[in-house]
């Protein structure tokens, strides 16, 4: 078992992920619609917080709640970089790696949530060692 949320692949996915975003956001294109690019932004920012977050949590249910919340975060950063990349503020192969990676995230974390709602244990901070 982990003990660190920085052990695991979909962590190291997901920062991948978040890190290529927050660069395409960056550029002054963005800057044209505020609005656009604070909805990236914030629902970028989500994804590592709530994994975070969840994983702190007392319970595997808790957790999974948490992953769930996450990746819904990851499916709103894709969807609003679709509607950027048709005002032409990414490239199409921009998109295609960003929705890509994403779904491979998405689905490394419903894998982990069908784990989570199996094992279902009720004290997981005994398990871990600060």
């Amino acid at each position: 078992m982990a003990q660190r949320l920085q052990e695991l692949p979909v962590f190291l996915k997901a920062e991948e992920f978040t890190v290529t975003v927050a660069a395409i956001i960056a550029r002054p294109a963005f800057g044209r619609n505020r609005k656009l690019h604070e909805q990236i932004a914030d629902a970028n920012e989500s994804i590592l917080a709530n994994m975070e977050e969840g994983f702190e949590q007392s319970t595997d249910a808790l957790l999974a709640s948490h992953l769930y919340t996450a990746k819904g975060s990851i499916a709103e950063v894709v969807v609003r970089l679709k509607g950027a990349g048709r005002r032409g503020w990414l490239t199409p192969a921009e998109y295609s790696q960003c929705a890509t990676l994403g779904a491979e995230i998405q689905r490394m974390l419903g894998g982990w949530i069908k784990y989570l709602k199996r094992s279902d244990f009720k004290d997981r901070g005994r398990f871990i060692n600060d």
